[in-house]
C-alpha cells in the first residue's frame, strides 16, 4: 500500500549563513594567490587581489544564499529541500544570482577599497570577464560540494534503511511452530525500503494459535513503525479470552489514537483451536484469504469490517470455519495481487487461485508459499515488485493414526 514518505528536516538558513561567513575568507585566499601572481607577484598585488577576491566571494555567496533560502522555495515549491536541483531553471536562477553578486562586488570595490576599479571601458570588460570566471568557478565548486553532501546523505540513508530492514527481519518469524495437525509458513519480500507488511503466528493457549497478516498504508520508516506497533499490540493481547473481533477493535483504537498523522492498515486475524480445528476470523479490509478445499471448492474469508485506524468506533464482525484434512489456507497482501508486469497487467486473484489449485496436494506449506512467489516473479519477468509482497500458507495435515 503506497501512501507515506519520510523526509529529513532541512538545514537552517542561519547556520548556512554562518558557514558562508566562516568559509569565504579561506576561499578568497586561493583566488588571491592566482590573481596576485597574475598581476605582479608582489605584496601590493597579493593584498589587492585578496580584497577583491574576498568581496567577490562574499557578494556572490550572499546572493546565492538569498536565492537558495528565500527565492527558490517560492518559485519552485515542489522541491523537497531548498537549493536542490530542479533542472535548467534552477541553474539559470543561481547563475543570475552569481552575476548579480559579481556586479555588486565590482561596484562596491569601485567606490570603496579600489577606486577606479571600473574606470575605463577596457577595465570594465576585464572585470566582467573575471566576474564570469568567478561565477563559473563558484558554481562548479558549489555543485561539487552539493553533489558530495548529497552522496554522503544517500549513503547514510541507505545504511539506516539497511539497519531498519535487518531489525524488522528479526521481528518476523523465520522458524514456525511445529503443530501436530497444522503446517504454517510465511515469507515477506520487501520492496527497496523497509516493509509495511507483517505476519505473525502467536501461541494463544494450550492448543490455540493466532494467525495474523497486515498491510500498513505507505512505505518506508513510518509504515514500518506502525507495523511494529501492530505486532506488539497483537502479542500483548494473544493470551486474552477476547474474540478476534474484539482484538481488532482494540488495535483499531490504538492506531486511531496513537498516530500523529492519519495512518491505517488492513488486517486479517484468525484464531485456530487445534483440538476442534475450528478457525474464528475477522477481516479488517484485507485481501480475502482463501481456503482451498479438496475437490476444488474455494471459500473466501470476508467477514469483518473496515480498515483499522480510520474510525475510532469501528466494530469488527467475526465468523468461523471448520478446517478439514487437506485444506490449504492462503493469506497474502496486495503486493501479490497487484504485481504488474511491463504491460501493466496485474497478477490478480484469478492467477493466484489457479496457481494454488494446480499444485499437488501433498506439497508442504513452505513449498506452496515458494510456488506462489515463483509464479509472481515469473509474471513480473525480471521487473522489481512495486510493493511489499507477503504470503502466508496454512496446511491442514492428515491426523496421525493412534498407535
Amino acid at each position: 500500500m503506497r501512501r507515506m514518505f519520510f523526509m529529513k528536516p532541512a538545514q537552517s538558513p542561519w547556520s548556512d549563513l554562518l558557514r558562508i561567513l566562516l568559509s569565504v575568507p579561506l576561499w578568497a585566499v586561493m583566488f588571491a594567490l592566482f590573481f596576485g601572481t597574475l598581476f605582479g607577484a608582489n605584496r601590493g598585488a597579493y593584498v589587492g587581489s585578496y580584497v577583491a577576491s574576498l568581496m567577490f566571494a562574499l557578494c556572490i555567496n550572499l546572493c546565492i544564499w538569498t536565492v537558495k533560502w528565500f527565492v527558490s522555495p517560492r518559485l519552485f515549491p515542489v522541491s523537497d529541500r531548498p537549493g536542490r536541483g530542479i533542472g535548467w531553471q534552477h541553474g539559470l536562477l543561481f547563475g543570475g544570482a552569481s552575476m548579480l553578486g559579481s556586479i555588486a562586488a565590482a561596484v562596491i570595490l569601485h567606490f570603496t577599497f579600489i577606486p577606479g576599479f571600473l574606470g575605463s571601458p577596457r577595465q570594465l570588460v576585464v572585470v566582467m570577464m573575471f566576474a564570469l570566471l568567478f561565477v563559473v568557478l563558484f558554481g562548479a565548486v558549489t555543485y561539487a560540494m552539493s553533489f558530495y553532501r548529497d552522496s554522503i546523505e544517500r549513503a547514510k540513508s541507505e545504511q539506516e534503511l539497511d539497519l531498519a530492514r535487518r531489525i524488522q527481519r528479526s521481528f518476523l518469524l523465520s522458524q514456525f511452530p511445529a503443530l501436530p495437525r497444522l503446517e504454517v509458513y510465511a515469507v515477506n519480500v520487501s520492496s527497496k525500503q523497509v516493509s509495511g507488511d507483517f505476519y505473525d503466528v502467536v501461541v494463544a493457549g494450550e492448543d490455540s494459535y493466532l494467525l495474523a497478516i497486515a498491510d500498513v498504508a505507505g512505505k518506508g520508516v513510518p509504515a514500518a513503525l506502525l507495523s511494529s506497533m501492530l505486532q506488539a499490540s497483537l502479542r500483548t493481547q494473544a493470551m486474552t479470552s477476547s474474540g478476534v473481533g474484539d482484538v481488532l477493535s482494540s488495535i483499531n483504537t490504538l492506531v486511531y489514537r496513537s498516530t500523529a498523522v492519519q495512518q491505517f492498515a488492513t488486517f486479517f486475524l484468525a484464531r485456530i483451536e487445534e483440538r476442534t480445528m475450528r478457525m474464528a476470523f475477522s477481516n479488517a479490509g484485507h485481501n480475502y484469504p482463501v481456503v482451498f478445499r479438496r475437490g476444488g471448492e474455494r471459500v473466501l474469508l470476508e467477514r469483518g469490517g473496515t480498515v483499522v485506524g480510520i474510525l475510532e468506533s469501528a466494530r469488527f464482525e467475526e465468523d468461523s470455519i471448520e478446517l478439514r484434512p487437506g485444506d490449504r489456507v492462503v493469506l497474502y497482501t496486495d503486493g501479490i495481487s497487484e504485481a504488474a508486469n511491463a504491460a501493466n497487467d496485474l497478477f490478480g486473484e484469478e492467477r493466484l487461485y489457479a496457481c494454488v489449485e494446480q499444485m499437488p496436494e501433498h506439497l508442504s506449506a513452505r513449498e506452496i508459499t515458494e510456488g506462489i512467489l515463483a509464479a509472481v516473479r515469473g509474471h513480473l519477468a525480471g521487473l522489481e515488485a512495486g510493493d511489499d509482497m507477503t504470503v502466508m500458507v496454512l496446511r491442514v495435515t492428515e491426523p496421525t493414526p493412534a498407535s
